[in-house]
């Protein structure tokens, strides 16, 4: 007597047909910082240690990329992984705008806000 073939488990494919919205916005921001940085797209490939489609459908918001994808699109493009989430709120624009600024700077902002909100 023959088994009877086990049920085939679906698995969840990281890959999408159709961006998920906050991959699409991740993968804008490193596309947008990759040509900021002048880092052709080939180069950046291989920088990255990250396969050329993955690295195709993670700009295009087609892959939810896991912790260690980000720190390593972070260490290619010499931003943190904060940089590459970062959003369009307030604070989050502030945030961009002093990324790469002088912490000298960074920290007398810090210090006179304090003393502005007291």
């Amino acid at each position: 007597m023959a088994k009877a073939a086990a049920p085939k488990r679906r698995t969840r494919s990281r890959h999408r047909a159709r961006p998920d919205p906050l991959a699409a916005r991740i993968g804008q921001r490193i596309r947008q910082l990759r040509t900021e940085a002048e880092f052709a797209f080939d180069a950046f490939v291989e920088e990255t240690g990250l396969g050329r489609g993955y690295v195709s459908e993670l700009e295009r918001g087609l892959v939810v990329p896991g912790v260690g994808t980000l720190a390593k699109v972070a260490r290619a493009l010499d931003v943190t992984i904060a940089d590459l989430v970062v959003g369009d709120t307030e604070r989050e624009r502030l945030f961009d705008e002093l990324r790469g600024r002088p912490a000298s700077l960074v920290r007398t902002l810090r210090d006179t806000t304090r003393k502005d909100g007291k």
